[in-house]
């Protein structure tokens, strides 16, 4: 029995590993997309200083124009992809709400790049916490893992999603232990880590 669980564990964290390492490539991508978004908003502004009229409409047309297509998508195809995220992913935890479809992680992306990158007050790392999480529900339905590896496997990318970023890993294992779940959980604090 005892060979039986060291090997469910480590089945375990092998998963996790593979839901930070598939998280920090996602949520690094976000924020390589966040900067050209940043690059090209500001290519606007500059257009707008040689001609105003010109550059101003095509600003404001720019800017509408992503935050309509995101929340667009948001409607359409990811209701759960609303707001920071951070929410959604300890509802999930607590079992308040169903998981969402598996449309969240591309919603989430695509649309929280045109949302910030259009200009609005919004953090990156409400969505990197977000998509960790939607990595994760992918990799626990892939390998058919119980609810109990599910919330690790959660917490796991949530955390990830938080250390990538911010380029501090142990900042997602304090975040998921202090404000995921509230409580020390060794196993889930082992694979946070």
């Amino acid at each position: 029995m005892q060979q039986k669980e060291t090997q469910e564990l480590l089945i375990l964290a092998l998963l996790a590993l593979l839901v930070g390492g598939l998280t920090g490539l996602v949520g690094s991508l976000f924020k390589i997309t966040l900067a050209y978004m940043d690059r090209l908003r500001n290519a606007y502004i500059l257009v707008e200083r040689q001609d105003p009229y010109i550059g101003f409409t095509l600003f404001i047309f720019f800017c509408a124009g992503s935050v309509f297509i995101s929340v667009f998508l948001v409607e359409r195809f990811a209701v759960f992809a609303k707001g920071s995220g951070i929410p959604h992913v300890e509802a999930l935890l607590e079992e308040r709400v169903e998981m969402p479809s598996l449309a969240l992680l591309p919603v989430k992306f695509i649309g929280g790049a045109l949302a910030i990158g259009s200009g609005l007050i919004l953090g990156r790392e409400g969505p990197s916490v977000q998509m960790g999480a939607s990595i994760a529900q992918f990799v626990s339905q892939s390998f058919n893992r119980n609810w109990q590896d599910f919330r690790v496997l959660l917490a796991a990318g949530a955390g990830a999603g938080l250390a990538t970023t911010f380029n501090a890993p142990l900042a997602g294992a304090i975040f998921v232990l202090e404000e995921l779940i509230q409580k020390f959980e060794h196993r889930m604090a082992i694979m946070a880590l």
